[in-house]
């Protein structure tokens, strides 16, 4: 009985703090200053371009939060009724939000990879056309409308159905597609302007560029895979010995069931995520940085 009012205790616990951090931004009333509103809003941003780009269908920001809040509080009930140890609740709440969020992640990932492959896809179309001197820049790109890569084929048929304001639908494009190769595509495009056939060498280097920095950044995702994955291993051991020893009623955890052993317990636990929170960001690569176009 004590068990199940400590896990019901736990899971409110984090249901609160996971809802304190989800919580709507409203930067107005936050403390701290424009550092504090700054890192906020950032956050924020972030976590709806994470949902954006996994394009699940009903799924928004504040829907990805109680699913993350669900599963937290879900996840600290079941560790302390399995293990008997409140401590617990703390790493098996994360567990299991991370959980959720791995799986938005993954189909963003997946997402980002299809766009990436079209946008170098519709390059190679591109050159490929003004080479032929079949059609100039503007007949190519509305044909890529219709036979291009299928990730981006609506929004190359509304660039090429805009005959004002051409930029403004370069920049609309860019804003929903979010994906620095795209932007390149559209640097070239505006910069230099319809042409005609004598483009396709811009856009022979413009496909070699994003070719070799699709390949240099996919590289760079997987070893960071590994880096991440290889650290997760670490530090989830010691919390899977304690899984174990719970699940086998070892008399070794008498200790950490007392007040002190708590305390002792998940301070250990804190070092622990703290540690795995400092791995990760000696592992964190910036990636390609968003091409900013500004008006002439």
């Amino acid at each position: 009985m004590v068990e199940v009012a400590a896990a019901i205790v736990a899971g409110a616990a984090i249901t609160v703090a996971v809802l304190a951090g989800f919580a709507p931004p409203r930067v107005d009333d936050l403390p701290g200053g424009h550092w504090m509103r700054h890192r906020w809003a950032h956050l924020w941003e972030r976590e709806e371009a994470l949902v954006s780009t996994a394009g699940w269908p009903g799924l928004d920001v504040a829907g990805f939060a109680y699913a993350q809040i669900a599963a937290a509080a879900a996840g600290a009930a079941l560790g302390v009724v399995a293990t008997g140890l409140v401590a617990l609740a703390v790493p098996a709440a994360i567990g299991a939000a991370v959980l959720v969020r791995l799986a938005v992640a993954r189909r963003a990932h997946a997402t980002r990879i299809r766009r990436q492959d079209a946008v170098l896809e519709a390059v190679r179309m591109l050159r490929q056309l003004l080479e032929t001197g079949a059609a100039n820049v503007q007949q190519a790109i509305a044909m890529l409308g219709e036979r291009g890569p299928e990730p981006l084929r609506n929004e190359f048929r509304v660039i090429a159905a805009t005959t004002l304001g051409r930029r403004q639908a370069w920049n609309a494009a860019r804003d929903r597609i979010s994906e620095p190769l795209f932007d390149m595509l559209a640097a070239a495009v505006l910069v230099q302007g319809p042409g005609g056939g004598e483009l396709a060498p811009l856009f022979a280097d413009l496909e070699a560029t994003v070719s070799s920095a699709q390949e240099v950044e996919r590289e760079a995702d997987a070893l960071q895979v590994q880096a991440r994955s290889a650290a997760a291993i670490i530090v989830s051991l010691p919390v899977a010995f304690l899984l174990v020893l719970s699940a086998l009623r070892s008399p070794y955890l008498d200790a950490f069931r007392q007040p002190a052993g708590e305390v002792f317990l998940l301070a250990m636990l804190g070092v622990m995520a703290a540690s795995y929170a400092w791995m990760r960001r000696l592992l964190r690569l910036q990636g390609l940085q968003r091409v900013r176009l500004v008006d002439a």
